[in-house]
């Protein structure tokens, strides 16, 4: 089932790492019985997007980037049509197709009891090993899309597609209980979704950032969604203030989205005994090097330090229910399409503040 879709469409291309996205007219991708196309309203670009642009993840070339696209339905595919129909506003995740046989597959189950993708040893990545969402159409798996709340902009849900259920995912693998005070490292495009998330559900919270754009961001959010106590991390008085502010020797959990080996480091001084550090940015061990901490901190504090991937589509429902009935916002910059390739620079502006998000 489809709608009036064209032959053709514009794509910006990734010929070359580290050389600017061209512009190409490409084939509109076809679907199978369990995908949907989707004609791209907003596409966000993040941290994994400029990895995919510098070569760190050693992605095909040429290929469409962005993980982060939403728009409207406009083909589907004749098992996705159980769930999904031509006009309906969605987004989705990067992942496609879970094999089912692999050991991530067989071991790992979601609560429906079908494997969790996001173990798939086979499973493909939008832009990242396929075609994503730099394009005027993109193809999603339709297990991992889900329709948008009315009342989220496109703009501000391209974003939760990987910027949210990236810290949406790493909010519940730390598994805090309720009302226990929390900390959030490096506050940019994930971070600021992340605090807001950690207010809707009860969390006093703690802001960390080296930048004051990140430090003004914590405190501009929505009113009851900011931040509670803001500190920078080069304060050397900052560990003693966030002990003094947490109680019990410090936060019960530190979500760490920021690349900086440092950072990471520094975040378990922060912790109280037993307390947890969930790492979701991605230091390339070739350019940034390896994660490495204070054995002594971590054995006798008896702290547990955790890898968290992305939310998958169970989570993000919950995540953009949650989002429409708190009116949880990012701070974005938008860009125009043709101006695209301009991204990867303005990303790595030491003044960006928010996120960056391209309009189709």
């Amino acid at each position: 089932m489809a709608s009036s879709v064209p032959q053709t469409m514009r794509a910006a291309r990734l010929v070359a790492y580290n050389k600017p996205y061209e512009f190409q007219t490409v084939p509109v991708p076809s679907i199978n019985a369990n995908e949907i196309l989707i004609k791209i309203a907003a596409a966000g670009f993040c941290h994994t997007d400029y990895q995919v642009y510098q070569g760190v993840h050693k992605s095909p070339t040429p290929l469409t980037g962005c993980h982060e696209p939403v728009g409207t339905v406009a083909a589907v595919g004749k098992n996705a049509a159980r769930n999904f129909k031509i006009g309906q506003r969605v987004g989705m995740l990067l992942f496609k197709h879970a094999c089912g046989k692999c050991d991530g597959c067989r071991t790992w189950k979601d609560s429906s009891g079908n494997p969790d993708i996001r173990m798939c040893e086979a499973k493909q990545m939008a832009g990242l090993s396929h075609d994503g969402g730099f394009a005027e159409y993109a193809v999603a798996d339709a297990e991992q899309a889900a329709v948008l709340p009315e009342s989220v902009s496109f703009e501000q849900a391209a974003p939760l597609m990987c910027a949210g259920s990236t810290v949406w995912g790493a909010i519940a693998a730390a598994a805090t209980k309720a009302g226990e005070p929390v900390a959030v490292v490096g506050i940019g495009g994930l971070e600021q979704l992340c605090v807001q998330f950690f207010k809707a559900l009860g969390h006093p919270v703690v802001a960390i950032d080296n930048r004051p754009e990140g430090r003004e961001l914590a405190t501009s959010l929505p009113e009851k969604l900011r931040a509670d106590h803001v500190v920078d991390i080069n304060d050397e008085n900052a560990v003693a203030d966030i002990k003094k502010w947490a109680g019990l020797g410090g936060v019960s959990s530190v979500i760490v989205c920021t690349d900086r080996l440092s950072a990471n480091q520094w975040a378990l001084s922060i912790l109280r005994l037993r307390g947890t550090l969930v790492a979701v940015g991605l230091p390339s061990p070739e350019l940034d090097g390896l994660l490495q901490f204070d054995a002594f901190q971590l054995i006798f504090s008896e702290l547990t330090i955790k890898g968290s991937l992305v939310a998958n589509k169970e989570l993000l429902v919950e995540m953009l229910a949650l989002v429409a009935e708190r009116g949880v916002q990012s701070y974005i910059t938008t860009v125009k399409f043709d101006d695209m390739p301009k991204l990867p620079e303005m990303y790595m502006n030491p003044h960006l503040k928010g996120r960056l998000v391209m309009k189709v």
